[in-house]
């Protein structure tokens, strides 16, 4: 007799995981809104079943949440350091066009002024422009001042 009370605990306790097992049910109320729970309110509610999760591939997955917590960070860490790296970039290359802009405007001030405007040869020496020379220098000056200060 006491086989059996110890057979029938033991099939009673194999049984109970699967009670914990409950179902899932969908409802719709009265004003339209969806619900779900594990007890339906009515006999409209419909019984959903639930896929199994996704099977488990050979990446590692976090042992506990404070591994996943610190990937987290690393991964938060990671996208500050490449958006300051592209802010940087950023900001360096708007500093050299408006340095290159700058320069240009001045060379076309420069060449606006009128008067006597030289270049200096190989020699070492002043060749005076002419106002053709000046005026061909001012177009090309133009031109790259425009592109720089687009």
């Amino acid at each position: 007799m006491k086989n059996l009370i110890t057979l029938a605990t033991v099939f009673l306790l194999c049984l109970s995981p699967l009670s914990f097992a409950s179902k899932i049910y969908k409802w719709t109320d009265s004003e339209g809104n969806t619900h779900y729970g594990e007890r339906p309110p009515s006999q409209q509610a419909t019984q959903i079943k639930v896929p199994k999760g996704p099977a488990r591939t050979s990446a590692p997955q976090p042992v506990n949440q404070q591994d996943a917590t610190n990937k987290l960070l690393d991964a938060f860490a990671k996208e500050r350091k490449d958006k300051k790296e592209a802010a940087n970039k950023t900001a360096a290359e708007k500093e050299r066009r408006d340095k290159n802009c700058s320069s240009a405007k001045r060379r076309v001030i420069s060449l606006k002024l009128g008067g006597r405007q030289y270049e200096i040869t190989d020699q070492g020496e002043r060749r005076f422009l002419s106002d053709a020379d000046i005026q061909t220098r001012l177009l090309e000056a133009q031109k790259v001042a425009d592109q720089w200060c687009k």
